[in-house]
């Protein structure tokens, strides 16, 4: 059976960059087995968290009914007790409350005795009440009906005395009047006179005056007709050349209407252009319309599409806020993480320092006799920028690594070499151990 090879040695076969990721591939898987660990550690814990929960709602449920139980049995028990109580009681009760009812009877039949003589004293009571005032209403009523005569007759002697004296005025008043009659005929008279008089008078002055103005007239319409000849031959000379522009301008008539004859047809053309025009012109209103439509629902659509964008972009605002947000978490858990890595570069340089510090003199001028210059520089040129800050600490660690794979091969060879000093030594102890003559030797203890 072939011999299986060592860690050390597949470590002792790799090259430095093949090793650095080997040790981080191991690393990751172990941080891969710890995070699955943690995981079935917290889903075994919630499922626990889960059966506890079931179990103390079922224990709960289980508390409450029996809690309900011990009420109703207690519940019940009060019940009998009352029950008894009152089963016990109850002839007690049933004596006395007819001793009551009785005693209750008794005084109903007195209260109902003295209702009764109450109510016949009563009634005898009102019967006298209302005899005496029966008789007082009937002598109030006679005594009523003779004061009613007595003030009639006086009266009606008042009335015929008024009646009396009235008349008397009246024949006072008949007389006045007539006076006042008289009086007003004389007054007329005189009137009538004087307006006959005064309109004689009028009549007179009437007609001078209309004499007077007739003469005034007469002298002013002669005067007015001498002025209105003078000015109808002054107008006349003066319209002469009026006239004659007067005729011109008939004669120019005459010719326009003969230009106004073939008007017409004009109109004709004119009306057909204007139809041609008004077609044009409900075409064109139609195409407008057409065109107005359909902008607005280019509109409604834009309008539409800006909403839907609108709405797109504050979910995107929304979205990008929520990544923000989930950035941020990120971001300060990097910085955290960064932050602890940094605090354990520094520990690692601090101990870095301390170890250097440490080392003998000795073990410093080998590993400096022992740096390989030209897979250094392959493996410097193969690391990136941010890393190769880190030059002396993997130079250091590899120095260490290295010294570590010689050591144990070192002892890999020291112990080859023990066993077979022991199998040597096992075979010469039993080729001792077969001589007969020395096994009185070999038994002495060593």
């Amino acid at each position: 059976m072939p011999k299986k090879k060592g860690k050390g040695s597949k470590l002792a076969r790799m090259s430095d960059e093949e090793r650095a990721r080997y040790l981080q591939h191991r690393a990751e898987l172990e941080l891969e087995a710890k995070r699955r660990k943690q995981q079935l550690i917290a889903t075994f814990t919630k499922n626990k968290l889960k059966h506890e929960e079931a179990f103390s709602r079922l224990n709960t449920a289980k508390i409450n009914e029996q809690w309900r139980y011990i009420l109703r049995q207690i519940k019940c028990k009060e019940l009998d007790e009352d029950v008894e109580y009152l089963w016990n009681n109850f002839d007690r009760l049933l004596k006395a409350k007819d001793l009551v009812i009785q005693r209750l009877h008794s005084e109903l039949e007195a209260a109902d005795m003295d209702h009764r003589r109450l109510q016949e004293a009563h009634i005898q009571m009102m019967d006298l009440t209302i005899g005496r005032y029966k008789q007082k209403c009937i002598h109030l009523h006679e005594s009523f009906a003779r004061e009613r005569t007595r003030i009639v007759s006086n009266e009606i002697n008042e009335l015929n005395r008024v009646r009396k004296h009235l008349q008397e005025h009246c024949h006072q008043l008949q007389n006045i009047i007539f006076g006042q009659d008289k009086k007003m005929e004389n007054v007329l008279t005189q009137t009538k006179i004087q307006n006959a008089v005064n309109i004689y008078s009028i009549v007179y002055l009437k007609e001078d005056s209309l004499s007077r103005l007739m003469h005034y007239v007469s002298n002013e319409v002669e005067e007015l007709w001498r002025q209105l000849n003078e000015t109808i031959i002054e107008y006349e000379k003066n319209t002469g050349d009026k006239r004659k522009q007067y005729d011109y301008l008939m004669e120019q008539d005459d010719a326009h209407r003969v230009d106004v004859a073939q008007y017409p047809k004009l109109q004709t053309q004119l009306q057909t252009t204007i139809k041609s025009l008004k077609q044009d012109t409900h075409a064109l209103s139609q195409k407008r319309e057409q065109s107005i439509m359909e902008l607005n629902d280019r509109i409604v659509y834009m309008r539409k599409r800006a909403q839907s964008f609108r709405q797109i972009f504050f979910m995107n605002q929304a979205l990008d806020t929520t990544q923000l947000k989930k950035l941020t978490i990120i971001s300060a858990s990097v910085l955290k993480e960064l932050q602890r890595i940094s605090e354990k570069g520094s520990t690692l340089l601090s101990l870095l320092t301390i170890c250097s510090n440490l080392e003998p003199f000795s073990l410093t001028v080998q590993k400096y006799t022992l740096r390989d210059t030209g897979s250094r520089r392959a493996f410097t040129s193969c690391m990136s920028e941010p890393f190769d800050k880190l030059d002396k600490f993997w130079e250091q660690f590899n120095y260490i690594k290295s010294d570590n794979i010689l050591m144990k091969k070192e002892c890999d060879k020291l112990s080859f070499e023990n066993k077979q000093l022991r199998n040597t030594l096992r075979t010469y102890l039993l080729t001792i151990s077969r001589v007969p003559a020395a096994r009185s030797l070999t038994s002495i203890p060593v």
